[in-house]
């Protein structure tokens, strides 16, 4: 069964009385609705989802699979097709609010490619791009300001209450997408089941999908020193003390060269390669926290030796992403922590490092390895409540910000105006001028997005090597049992109360708290709000 074929087979809406007051009597709260709300436990089951619409399909270089491996092309197809005929706007002018990954583009009056957008959209989108290392402060100062765009990214995080700015705030899309509705939007409609399942909180649809390749990986390394130690293949790791002879080889602090360098230490990478569950793990209906686990436990004790024996930079757990990113790009760490898509871009790690590859797991304590399913999305944007006409118009921008790889509106989103932000080779593949950077780094992908393919021009061992990791991950991937259910404690507390463990690890690890307080972190997570998730969670589950 592909993906694009999944279909529910469970109606879960299990209605929960008094799990919540949200509002200006809530201590904490960010929307000040004032009202005693309802909350539900559900899953994405609890509403029909919309209907899937396979786009016109094209003859890939690499397949993907149904398990979720994309798709590659090494070309991008001549006489590209246009699936937005009509302008969704009629002059309007919206807002959104967004990440951004690098350094602003040229504003619209200077930006032939925002121009042109904003031409084929039939008015103006005003996007506040915000990078991702303030984006967390900004959201909040935006929602405590009750200056709330049109269009608003949630990266999964930031927002701590995130049901009741929902509640508050954000328009219920269920009756403009669930089941046929969205073939309104036939962009929108072309993207699997699979992201959808995502959208659902609080028994409704509240968000667009922004779609990835599954498997957020486990960083990269740099091929050509892990080489210089005797380390082609990083799956052919046999267990954590081989690793810790390869960190140890990778360092000479004195020449400014370390094995390792993240920020937050990168846990993710280590905690995948000791088998901690994708946030929760599930047994015969029970669930267990990976904070609760041993292999949790294991995973931070070994960077902390990792840490103490100097194979880590010394203060790097406290990089920002740009920190990160020139500590690996010019050699002084041997090893990242990063998401994949980060690796597959035109100025991403594959094109800048050479010999650099993703980093392909072995198992800790030897056996089979693991790697999560944690990138099924990037985020997913919500929309502020707004008349039923401004929805649809919202939507429609939405819709053409999804075209598929293939069309015209493809090829503009990602690589801008041809003659100005590129030039097309023999094949037909755009190839970027001098401008085009500052041109085509408005973040319309973080608002709406297609289903993910892997393209790049003229970087065929890139895609080669991206196809190939993700050939790797997918199948040993390990899903987040409660991806697509709804807890309204988790929803309300989840990134809080996981911060507070998060944050006590990353002080272990640098020497400045004790294991035992690591624990007692744990334990502060359960009483606080940790096993009544817990409890919602596996009621959903159960039904």
């Amino acid at each position: 069964m592909s993906i694009s074929d999944f279909t529910a087979d469970r109606r879960t809406f299990f209605k929960v009385a008094g799990l919540g007051i949200l509002g200006a009597a809530a201590a904490g709260s960010l929307v000040g609705c004032g009202t005693r709300q309802e909350l539900v436990v559900s899953s994405a089951d609890s509403v029909k989802l919309p209907a899937f619409v396979k786009a016109e399909g094209l003859a890939a270089d690499l397949a993907g699979t149904a398990e979720g491996v994309p798709a590659a092309f090494f070309n991008y197809p001549k006489n590209p097709v246009r699936t937005v005929s009509t302008p969704p706007l009629k002059g309007e002018t919206f807002s959104a609010i967004t990440n951004i990954f690098g350094p602003p583009p040229n504003g619209r009056d200077k930006n032939p490619a925002w121009q042109e957008i904003e031409s084929r959209l039939g008015g103006k989108l005003d996007i506040s791009a915000v990078s991702s290392d303030d984006f967390t402060a900004k959201i909040n100062t935006t929602i405590a300001g009750n200056d709330v765009p049109d269009m608003l990214l949630d990266n999964g995080y930031s927002i701590p209450d995130i049901i009741g700015f929902l509640q508050a705030k954000c328009q219920d899309l269920t009756p403009f997408l669930s089941g046929d509705a969205i073939k309104d939007y036939p962009n929108l409609a072309a993207i699997p089941e699979l992201y959808w399942r995502q959208t659902v909180r609080d028994g409704k649809i509240y968000f667009i999908p922004i779609p990835r390749g599954g498997a957020g990986g486990l960083g990269f390394y740099n091929g050509n020193r892990f080489a210089e130690v005797g380390v082609s293949d990083t799956s052919k790791i046999k267990n954590a003390d081989e690793y810790l002879s390869v960190m140890k080889e990778l360092t000479n602090a004195k020449a400014n060269r370390w094995a390792f360098g993240s920020s937050g230490f990168g846990l993710s990478v280590f905690q995948q390669l000791f088998g901690v569950p994708n946030v929760w793990r599930e047994e015969n209906g029970k669930l267990t926290y990976f904070a609760e686990t041993d292999e949790f436990l294991e995973a931070i004790q070994f960077v902390q030796k990792a840490a103490a024996a100097g194979y880590i930079v010394p203060g790097s757990e406290a990089w920002t992403k740009s920190q990160m990113v020139n500590a690996f790009t010019n050699g002084q760490v041997a090893q990242i922590y990063d998401g994949l898509p980060a690796y597959f871009k035109s100025d991403g790690y594959g094109v800048t490092v050479p010999g650099s590859a993703p980093f392909v797991p072995f198992a800790a304590a030897g056996g089979k390895p693991t790697a999560w399913l944690d990138n099924v999305v990037f985020g997913r944007t919500m929309f502020k409540k707004n008349d039923e006409a401004s929805i649809k118009k919202l939507l429609g921008i939405a819709n053409l910000l999804a075209a598929p790889f293939g069309s015209e509106e493809y090829l503009l989103v990602n690589y801008g105006v041809e003659g100005t932000d590129y030039t097309l080779d023999g094949n037909g593949n755009p190839l970027a001028t001098a401008d085009a950077l500052a041109n085509t780094t408005v973040p319309w992908k973080y608002i709406a997005a297609p289903s993910p393919v892997l393209y790049l021009p003229q970087q065929e061992q890139v895609i080669r090597t991206t196809h190939k990791a993700y050939s790797a991950l997918i199948p040993m991937g390990v899903e987040n049992p409660t991806a697509t259910l709804f807890s309204p404690t988790f929803a309300k507390k989840g990134s809080t109360m996981r911060q507070g463990i998060m944050d006590t690890a990353i002080s272990y690890i640098a020497g400045r708290k004790s294991f035992d307080d690591v624990k007692a972190s744990v334990e502060s997570w359960r009483t606080g709000g940790g096993d009544k998730a817990r409890s919602e969670y596996e009621k959903a589950l159960g039904a």
